[in-house]
């Protein structure tokens, strides 16, 4: 980290957002400390510096690589690299550029800079109001303690600091902090500003683009849930932070409602999945058309077509002027075309997922990942070939259009447009599309897991018998008895799964039923299952993962999962070793820091055979 955290602040954003001619006048160290600091557009300047620096191709690509690749949801496409290939087959070594994580660190200095400097501004420029720098402040705190979040999943224990480094006399050659100091101190910054936020801007872009309460609220909730999510904690202590997650989780379903109903928004009531809104309270977007009759699934246009939908609660996003910054990581990693050619993906969806091709239309829990032909995430998300070669779609696709383009969702067929696959993928220039880091359904589901987790606590089985049941959506203060948390997180699941599952909502044949579930394992295996089909490819699989084996304590679970896209028991066996969850540190950073030690696990492995 000292080859980053050493530099001057400013040049770490310079080139992005400054086009002063003094900098090339004055020294460097001037510029930052006499002539840049002195009102409200410099700070403002900064805090776009820490959107781009987020929204850069090495980001979005480690945010795709650590969170995805070494889970059960994708394998090596035609295009991938020798870096991501060693990592993909479970060859993890020190000196795997992917283990960098400078892109991020260079995120929190520029964050530190400007929480340093900003209060200073404000003795200057009376424009730079108190509430002005709080919300600014805000921003600034919701972004580091995302990258740190980052790191934490990904590394466990890393160089940790909330001090600007803003000239070269500073030397940050830290050792790595405990990720529970880490995560504490990120909770209790977040809580202390999580009000200080905008709550909502002027417009959908800026709302789901920018740093709100929503989002800050999302992320507590997210880190409590990690928080919690230890074996070595008491009972007591789970509980303390299974309700904070429920908590923080509930204040954004219940503010998005609120601006549902307050701003009396025609065209997203327009919108809405009425049968989940009526009968859940959820204010989840429709996948069908109001006609009933397009099978175009509208909500995948909306959120990952055209982006910053409702349900959007931060998006990095990118500007569709051709010479803005484009999302090129997911382009590389998912897929798209150039000139009208399909380019080779780094990525394909692994075929563990899907041996066949589905036929069944009732809920089977047991029956793969996609039980039912009805969910339209099963044919927007990859799109199956009886020959492998899963090509990702979520993402990719522009826009879907109609059957021609998609397919029909209550039927076994799989449809791939007349002008083939690559009539459908987004050209090179096109590459403007988001990366969603929280969504509503995202939260709804975080919510579901702390409530099973929390009634687990209590009790692992539940007879039904004589329950009084409710579909209607509760308060998480309301919830007090395991049967109640429960019933709570069954209905938020529900909800995500109808809302996916039209053709289900004419039958409750076609969808989970309560009853159905009377153990603490069968809930558990429902969230962790709707979480991977709402969530695939969006980054988030293998921090469940590990998040599912901190909780239980081992790794038996993840090792299952991981190993099903390899043969033989060498990945299931390395698996077994806790620290293995985890990334090296690169070998870079040990060398400029002598108080960096190396995860213990690592070493020169033999490869490991895909299936």
């Amino acid at each position: 980290m000292n080859n980053i955290i050493k530099t001057f602040a400013l040049a770490l954003f310079a080139g992005s957002v400054l086009t002063s001619c003094e900098l090339d006048l004055l020294p460097l160290n001037d510029v930052v400390l006499e002539n840049y600091w002195t009102n409200k557009g410099d700070v403002e300047n900064v805090l776009n510096s820490c959107y781009y620096g987020l929204e850069e191709a090495s980001n979005i690509e480690r945010m795709i690589v650590w969170g995805e690749v070494r889970s059960d949801n994708v394998e090596a496409g035609p295009g991938i690299g020798n870096s991501l290939r060693h990592l993909i087959k479970g060859n993890l070594k020190q000196t795997n550029d992917l283990c960098t994580w400078s892109s991020f660190y260079n995120v929190i200095n520029r964050c530190n800079t400007l929480l340093y400097y900003a209060p200073q501004v404000s003795e200057k420029d009376p424009n730079l109001t108190p509430s002005d720098l709080n919300a600014i402040s805000a921003e600034a705190r919701g972004l580091r303690a995302l990258c740190y979040f980052y790191l934490i999943r990904t590394f466990k224990d890393v160089p940790f600091t909330f001090e600007a480094s803003i000239d070269d006399t500073q030397y940050y050659l830290r050792g790595a902090s405990k990720h529970e100091v880490i995560l504490d101190s990120l909770i209790e910054d977040i809580e202390l500003c999580k009000n200080q936020a905008v709550n909502r801007y002027y417009n959908d872009k800026m709302n789901s683009g920018r740093i709100t309460r929503d989002f800050l609220y999302s992320l507590l909730a997210d880190m409590y849930l990690w928080r919690a999510s230890d074996a070595n904690l008491s009972a007591g202590e789970q509980r303390t932070f299974y309700k904070k997650a429920i908590e923080c989780a509930d204040w954004v379903i219940e503010n998005k409602i609120k601006f549902l109903n307050n701003e009396k928004n025609v065209s997203i009531k327009a919108n809405l999945d009425n049968f989940v809104y009526n009968n859940y309270g959820y204010p989840l977007l429709a996948e069908r058309s109001l006609s009933g009759n397009s099978l175009v699934p509208s909500a995948y246009n909306a959120i990952f077509g055209e982006g910053n939908s409702f349900e959007s609660i931060f998006e990095l996003t990118y500007d569709q002027n051709t010479s803005a910054l484009k999302n090129t990581s997911v382009f590389r990693m998912y897929g798209g075309v150039n000139s009208g050619v399909m380019n080779n993906p780094q990525l394909y969806a692994s075929q563990a997922m899907q041996s066949s091709e589905i036929t069944g239309k009732s809920f089977n829990n047991d029956g793969g990942l996609f039980s039912v032909t009805t969910d339209y995430r099963s044919l927007y998300s990859y799109r199956y070939s009886e020959n492998g070669n899963y090509n990702i779609l979520k993402y990719v696709v522009r826009q879907f259009n109609g059957e021609n383009d998609f397919g029909t969702a209550n039927t076994s067929t799989w449809k791939v447009p007349t002008g083939g696959l690559a009539s459908m993928l987004r050209e090179s220039d096109q590459a403007h599309i988001g990366w969603i880091i929280y969504r509503l359904t995202d939260v709804m589901l975080m919510r579901a897991e702390a409530e099973i987790q929390l009634a687990g606590l209590d009790t692992k089985t539940i007879d039904w018998t004589g329950v009084t049941t409710t579909t209607s959506r509760q308060n998480g203060a309301d919830l007090s008895t395991p049967e109640e948390l429960y019933q709570d997180a069954f209905n938020l699941i529900n909800a995500v799964y109808l809302r996916a599952n039209p053709y289900a909502q004419t039958s409750t044949a076609y969808y989970p039923q309560l009853s159905n579930f009377t153990t603490f394992d069968s809930f558990v295996k429902l969230c962790e299952n709707e979480r991977r089909r709402e969530l695939l490819f969006e980054g988030k699989r293998y921090y469940d993962l590990v998040r599912r084996a901190r909780r239980d304590g081992n790794t038996s679970h993840l090792a299952e999962a991981v190993s099903s896209k390899f043969e033989g028991n060498a990945m299931r066996i390395k698996m077994s070793q806790m620290d293995f969850m985890y990334m090296p540190i690169f070998k870079n950073e040990l060398d400029v820091n002598p108080y960096l030690h190396q995860n213990p696990v690592y070493s020169e492995d033999e490869d490991i055979v895909k299936n």
